[in-house]
Parts: C-alpha cells; sequence; structure tokens
C-alpha cells in the first residue's frame, strides 16, 4: 500500500533537481492531506531512513531542513545532499551485506513460500470478540515522544496526551491478549503514525511479531507485508484508520496462514482496571487518572488506584 506521502514525494519528483523546494506546512498539508500532531517537532522532520514520512524525500535523494519558527520546510536540492552516495558510487564500492535477499534466502530454505508467509505463520493478532469492546477507539489518549515520555501535552485541537516510547500500545495489547511478554518479541503499529492518539493505542492496529521478522513490517523493504497486515486487521476487525481507503485484499491473501489468536476476554474493562489498579504508577495508570482513557469518556479517572 503506498504511504500517505507519497503525494509529496511525486511533487519532489517533479520540481527542478537542482532548486531547493520551500514550502510552507500549509500547503505541505494539503499536498499530504494532513499532518500529525508531532510534526510540530524537529525530530519528525529527522532525515532518518526508517521513518515512513522521511522516505518521501529521502527516496528522490533530497533531505528537509525544517524551519518550523517560519512556518515552514525546505527540501535540499539532490546536488547538494548526496555527495557521499555520489562518492560511494563512483569508488564501485559494494554494500556489506543485503539484508533483504539475506532474510529471503533465509526463509526459503526453510521452505516459506514467501516472506509475507513466514510473517502471516509467526504474527498474533487479537480476537476480534475482545477488540470490538473498545468500538475502534483507543483505550489510552497517548501519542510516540522519547524525550519527554510521561509528560502530558496538549494537541492543537486542544485534546491533551500522555507522550511515550511503547510501553503503553504494548501492555494494552498484553492485557487484552492475558499474556505476558515473550522472549524477544517486538509489538508493531499496523498503520504507523506515533503523533496520532487515534492509532497509537487502538486494539485494531497492534499486532506481535518475533523481533527477527518486525523489521519487515515497516514496510519500508517489504511493503508487501504491510499490505497483507493491514489487510488481515481490515478482515478481523472492520476498522481503517479515518483518512485511509479500506486496504485491498493483496494478490495470494487467501493462501496464507495466520498465527493462533489469543481466546477472547469476556470483559476487556475489568482486565484493564484490574491491572492498573495492581500498577497505580505505571503511565497508563497515570493517563487515565490525568487526562481519562476509553473506559471513562476520557474524563480523569479517580477511581484508578484502587485494588479490585
Amino acid at each position: 500500500m503506498a504511504s500517505k506521502y507519497a503525494q509529496l514525494t511525486k511533487y519532489l519528483v517533479r520540481a527542478p533537481a537542482d532548486k531547493e523546494v520551500a514550502l510552507d506546512l500549509v500547503t505541505l498539508e494539503a499536498i499530504v492531506g494532513g499532518l500529525p500532531p508531532s510534526s510540530l517537532s524537529p525530530t519528525w522532520w529527522a532525515n532518518t531512513p526508517g521513518h515512513t514520512q522521511a522516505q518521501a524525500w529521502l527516496s528522490v535523494g533530497r533531505q528537509v531542513r525544517a524551519e518550523l519558527a517560519a512556518g515552514r520546510v525546505v527540501f535540499s536540492a539532490v546536488g547538494t545532499v548526496t555527495q557521499k552516495a555520489r562518492s560511494a558510487t563512483a569508488l564501485r564500492v559494494p554494500p556489506i551485506l543485503n539484508g533483504v535477499e539475506a532474510l529471503a534466502d533465509m526463509l526459503g530454505r526453510a521452505r516459506y513460500a514467501s516472506v509475507v508467509a513466514a510473517i502471516a505463520e509467526h504474527t498474533v493478532f487479537l480476537d476480534p470478540k475482545t477488540v470490538a469492546q473498545t468500538r475502534g477507539a483507543p483505550v489510552f489518549r497517548v501519542i510516540r515522544n522519547m524525550l519527554r515520555r510521561g509528560q502530558v501535552d496538549t494537541l492543537p485541537d486542544g485534546r491533551q496526551v500522555l507522550l511515550d516510547d511503547n510501553t503503553t500500545p504494548t501492555w494494552s495489547f498484553l492485557w487484552a491478549a492475558a499474556r505476558n511478554k515473550g522472549l524477544d518479541v517486538q509489538y508493531n503499529h499496523v498503520w504507523s503514525d506515533a503523533g496520532n492518539p487515534e492509532l497509537y493505542t487502538a486494539l485494531w492496529n497492534l499486532c506481535a511479531t518475533p523481533a527477527f521478522l518486525a523489521k519487515t513490517t515497516d514496510g519500508q523493504n517489504h511493503p508487501e507485508v504491510r499490505a497483507a497486515l493491514q489487510y488481515r486487521s481490515y478482515q478481523l476487525y472492520g476498522t481503517h484508520p479515518g483518512g485511509h481507503t479500506p486496504p485491498a485484499k493483496p494478490d495470494g491473501f487467501d493462501h496464507l496462514q495466520w498465527a493462533l489468536m489469543p481466546e477472547p476476554v469476556a470483559n476487556l474493562e475489568l482486565v484493564y482496571r484490574t491491572h492498573l489498579a495492581a500498577a497505580p504508577k505505571s503511565r497508563m495508570a497515570f493517563a487515565a487518572r490525568t487526562i481519562g482513557w476509553l473506559f471513562s469518556n476520557w474524563q480523569p479517572d479517580q477511581t484508578l488506584g484502587v485494588q479490585i
């Protein structure tokens, strides 16, 4: 599935290759169909290859310079940002490894039909009966900010959110699965937008994979994996992010064998309240008491902290 930021890539491709492209944030939002609240932070604009938004400009040989105080960002011309890459090409220096090819070779030796087939057999989603109890909403109003985790921030629309790392979505998933952490497991977002509180702890947007396969789920080098995960989520829960069209069924999807789901949780609210009462100092309990959560209709929940 194409990235939300594919339109930005197309825009940059049409621009003169030897010129900088300066865009104010209003224009940029119009191009991509809206930016997350986290885009107001310079870290969101880091030229990091693993970030979905950064791929929109890095993939066409540009880097960005965020001038947020002026309300704009500047995409540097190709010739000014690729000196190292051009030098390497001139010297004909080969890559030390190709991890994509190595993974495909390893899985082929293990007799998997494809990388997607291996991912499906080892990816755990929650039972739809459990997820249905959230009514498509997130459990906690949380977004990702590693540097300020544990702090409360206010979004431009006035909503308060807790800033956190992956702790809150991880435990939101595990408590709903009635499971504990496994060894070398990663908890992944099916649709990646860590600055969107509607997605970050939404159970329909979470799954678990072995860590050695988890890198494929970001869609950067394996878009077919991301497409399969998104369709699997939509198939199970009938939900997709606002602003996105329902995902299409990928070719060969019906032949995939998916990992077993944990048994459904009969009373999800009670399960969460029990865990939160047992961990009153956790960030999840703090968020629920301070800014509210799903099962308090987003009002501060002062009942938490009492052992059930």
